[in-house]
């Protein structure tokens, strides 16, 4: 039976920290057979702009909460941030979707931590852009719960995109509770990123909220 891999952590150009624009993305995951996960940061509008190219890809958002970074799977409409965890995770839930948490114990990134963790579908143990110990952290958190595991390259600039993915048996990708079962028996792919990318990705972010401020840019 067919194999699937997917990247459960990627950003368009609609996240104002990434340089990756849909159309290069659509290209680049019919050359390499690997789906993204689309999730901005609080915006679905990346989303729209990858039904223009005819590619598979689940439909996602991270989303900021009070108390950290959360990732809804298969939404369809955004959801507020600076809400609380839990409110955030009940929201996603309610569109029929999945609770993934990213980085959870990375402490420069807005993870949620360990506290939270039990309100996860889908934990994610491999962060292309954490250090291992956080990732190690996160893999022993969910052996502990027995939840669900996969992996993101948490892509900025194409490259990172499909360095990092989860390979698992075919499976009907609208199906969110298919996905959760077909984790289960997942292969774990994972390349770090360079650590000089994050610079970058913080300068980008600076600087697109500021022309944002002074009108030069949406």
């Amino acid at each position: 039976m067919d194999k699937i891999k997917i990247d459960f952590h990627v950003h368009t150009n609609a996240s104002s920290d990434s340089l990756i624009k849909p159309r290069e993305l659509a290209e680049k995951s019919k050359k390499t057979g690997i789906i993204p996960a689309i999730t901005d940061h609080d915006t679905l509008e990346g989303c729209k702009k990858m039904r223009e190219f005819g590619v598979d890809f689940i439909q996602g958002c991270e989303i900021r909460t009070l108390q950290g970074d959360l990732i809804g799977l298969f939404i369809n409409e955004e959801i507020p941030k600076k809400l609380d965890v839990e409110e955030t995770a009940d929201r996603i839930r309610e569109q029929g979707g999945l609770v993934y948490m990213p980085h959870m114990y990375d402490t420069t990134r807005k993870g949620c931590g360990g506290a939270y963790a039990a309100l996860a579908d889908i934990i994610e143990v491999f962060n292309g852009r954490c250090l291992g110990r956080f990732n190690d952290l996160a893999k022993e958190t969910a052996i502990r719960l027995k939840k669900p595991m996969a992996a993101g390259s948490d892509s900025h600039f194409l490259f990172e995109f499909g360095q990092t993915y989860s390979e698992m048996e075919y499976f009907d990708k609208d199906d969110p509770k298919q996905l959760l079962k077909a984790l289960k028996k997942a292969d774990i792919v994972g390349k770090s990123a360079p650590f000089y990318v994050r610079g970058p990705t913080w300068l980008l972010s600076k600087t697109r909220k500021v022309l944002r401020k002074i009108g030069l840019t949406r």
